[in-house]
């Protein structure tokens, strides 16, 4: 195991009589469901926090080569769908910002350039 120092201190958490009990096998995936996540530096690593009424929100984009297992990519796609209100609305809104964006653009450039 990487880091066995953060096992046994993990252990030093659980009854003696309980923590005595597990096979090699079980203390490794019990350090395989609790081990900090470990992000690497991300090609595109872009994050924003902006107050909006009530409280402060955050966006997080990251990209990169993509290093998930098949077997993870499924289960995350299971837990975290695309197709949730919260994000339509969000696309939605964007691209509403992203149309206003433009034709704001467009009014402004056309009266600069009057023939």
């Amino acid at each position: 195991m990487a880091n066995d120092g953060a096992l046994e201190t993990l252990l030093d958490r659980i009854p003696p009589e309980v923590a005595e009990t597990f096979t090699p096998t079980q203390r490794a995936a019990l350090w395989n469901a609790v081990k900090p996540v470990s992000w690497r530096r991300h090609p595109v690593n872009i994050r924003l926090s902006f107050p909006i009424i009530g409280g402060r929100y955050f966006l997080t984009v990251v990209g990169g080569p993509e290093k998930r297992s098949s077997e993870r990519r499924v289960r995350e796609r299971t837990m975290f769908p695309l197709r949730t209100a919260g994000n339509i609305l969000f696309l939605l809104g964007l691209g509403g910002a992203f149309y206003l964006a433009a034709v704001l653009g467009i009014v402004l450039f056309s009266n600069l350039i009057e023939f």
